[in-house]
């Protein structure tokens, strides 16, 4: 008896001491899953690498390292579980002035012979220091993943440098550039009618919740080289919010009849293209590429508590925007006024939007930036808002007839499917939707 309970109280000192090795204190623990809950190390050897952006907006890695089924490991604790601190993002986010830092993780699977690589995932955590460890689960799914045959990638790489050292896969910028001060468009109005319109944007009104923008990533297979958008083999998906505060944002313009005006707000973007490369001493591209885009931060006002977007408008048409063939109208709204969100839920599929409000054409302001350099398809893409938990639309206005005649109003959606993050009550998934564009309204 005394045997028994000797064993039972080891066991559950192991326990124990396997739980305090897998919750640093203000850390978190990540464990990794399929899309059905499955661990990932059930399939191989699991790869990971856990990033943020640094202060100038650039990735910095945090942590790498491996996963394997084991176990006698998993009596302790699961072998599929990552142990994070996060002092270092916490520290980066602060000195932003941040209320939340953003953390990116890549994973790569072995299986059968094969390297599955995902789009990256992505968390965020509250600048305060938690006392016990961050429970985060994170789902991949095999159906997302490109794959590449392994012997052939090894092959290639032993051409460069034998395959003497162990094997390991990175991410690694091939350019990284930033633009300060940008008008960002978020509403454009194009009036075909004779009357006089009034519209308005409004950016996180309550200023009661912290706004951030979300980043947005591009994925595929050498999507570089490719001249035109192809939703097929690029695989576009929203990530979490770069920077929070209470932002807040508004502003009203008055179109004349038979004219265009858009109302933007001010603030800086960023750009970051990525290769992945298969690694021993030397390091080989697998084709694998990724293009990141982000507003960084905006430029504000601050007072009474709040950070005031710097926010405007400007006559005609942006100079950039998202290709008339990958954009499609909505249908039309008869009335003497339209608000956003009455096109929110014509546009959106399985999800009500709170997760991206609105699609500014980033990608379109990037590429005319840097038109040396960005692939041509780049204009295709877009970034979005959301607040904390999404609580509640980010971006709401409405646009309106002055004389109140009843007219048509009609928005933009894009002709392709983003992946955007859900919250559900088992925990965050992403699905596939068109989102809205610009935000373009159309009155006639």
């Amino acid at each position: 008896m005394r045997r028994l309970l000797a064993l039972l109280v080891g066991l559950l000192i192991l326990v124990a001491l396997g739980y305090t090795q897998a919750a640093p204190i203000g850390g978190a623990r990540l464990t990794l899953f399929d899309e059905k809950g499955k661990p990932l190390t059930d399939y191989g050897k699991v790869y990971y690498s856990i990033w943020t952006f640094d202060k100038n907006g650039s990735i910095e890695v945090l942590q790498k390292g491996t996963l394997t089924k084991n176990l006698l490991k998993s009596l302790i604790f699961p072998d599929n579980m990552i142990k994070l601190n996060l002092d270092t993002p916490r520290s980066i986010a602060k000195t932003k002035g941040s209320h939340t830092a953003f953390i990116g993780i890549d994973v790569w699977v072995v299986k059968d012979g094969k390297l599955y690589t995902f789009p990256p995932e992505s968390f965020e955590v509250k600048v305060s220091k938690n006392t016990f460890a961050k429970n985060i689960m994170l789902k991949f799914n095999f159906k997302e993943a490109r794959v590449k045959d392994l012997k052939a990638l090894s092959s290639k790489a032993s051409k460069i440098q034998p395959m003497a050292h162990d094997v390991y896969y990175v991410w690694e910028t091939v350019e990284d550039k930033s633009y300060q001060h940008q008008k960002i468009p978020v509403l454009i109005v194009k009036n075909k009618a004779p009357s006089s319109i009034s519209a308005t944007i409004q950016m996180a009104y309550r200023g009661s919740y912290y706004l951030g923008p979300m980043v947005t990533v591009a994925f595929g297979d050498l999507i570089s080289e490719k001249i035109s958008f192809d939703p097929s083999s690029i695989t576009v998906k929203a990530l979490g919010r770069s920077v929070t505060k209470k932002y807040k944002a508004s502003w009203i313009m008055d179109v004349s009849p038979y004219s265009s005006k858009y109302i933007w707000i001010k603030g800086t973007v960023h750009y970051i293209y990525q290769k992945e490369y298969l690694c021993t001493a030397w390091c080989y591209p697998t084709g694998n590429e990724r293009y990141f885009v982000k507003i960084d931060s905006f430029d504000t006002d601050y007072y009474n508590g709040i950070y005031h977007i710097i926010t405007g408008e400007a006559s005609g048409e942006p100079p950039y925007d998202v290709p008339s063939r990958w954009i499609e109208q909505t249908g039309s709204v008869h009335n003497s006024k339209a608000d956003i969100e009455d096109f929110y839920s014509e546009i959106y599929v399985g999800t009500s939007g709170e997760s991206f409000n609105i699609g500014v054409p980033l990608g379109a302001l990037i590429a005319f930036l840097n038109p040396e350099t960005a692939p041509a398809w780049l204009d295709v893409i877009v970034a979005g808002f959301s607040l904390e938990d999404y609580v509640d639309y980010a971006v709401l206005g409405s646009v309106q007839s002055k004389n109140g005649n009843y007219l048509y109003f009609k928005g933009v959606k894009s002709a392709y499917e983003m992946k955007l993050p859900v919250k559900t009550w088992y925990g965050t998934t992403y699905r596939d939707t068109p989102v809205p564009i610009g935000f373009y309204i159309e009155v006639s």
